[in-house]
């Protein structure tokens, strides 16, 4: 598998949240660089451009939490004229890990799919009081 370069950036620490989380589940945290923006008085942008900067011209891939949030807004600024690298907005778990751990090229069209695949919300009802006291397999099963 190829090493993707992966950036997450958020507002807060979604980022390293996310990171922490696949750290626990894949043990490949350390695959990814996160920016938590607005924890500190530093400039993100400045890390922003230092990603971009290093991935030269391979693929590369950066995710944000907010379309048109203010870090969105940043990272596709800095990312205007680097075909190499493509920006997702509205990240989750799900889709880092996606691309993660996928051994195809990253390419926008798999990238699509994997998108699509990643989309899926679903919404879980806990069972009535009844069902779930002492019996786990009423409700998971």
């Amino acid at each position: 598998m190829t090493e993707k370069k992966i950036l997450v950036a958020s507002h807060g620490h979604l980022a390293s949240g996310l990171q922490s989380s696949i750290q626990i589940l894949t043990g490949m945290g350390d695959h990814l660089q996160v920016i938590d923006a607005y924890v500190d008085d530093s400039d993100y942008t400045q890390q922003i451009s230092q990603f971009v900067a290093a991935v030269r011209d391979q693929p590369a891939i950066i995710f944000t939490d907010l379309q048109g949030g203010s870090v969105n807004q940043k990272v596709v600024l800095a990312v205007a004229g680097h075909s190499n690298i493509m920006v997702v907005t509205q990240m989750n778990l799900a889709i880092i890990l996606a691309v993660l751990l996928d051994n195809e090229p990253l390419t926008a069209a798999h990238l699509d799919e994997l998108i699509n695949q990643s989309q899926v919300l679903r919404l879980v009802v806990a069972p009535p009081e009844d069902d779930a006291k002492g019996n786990e397999n009423s409700f998971f099963g």
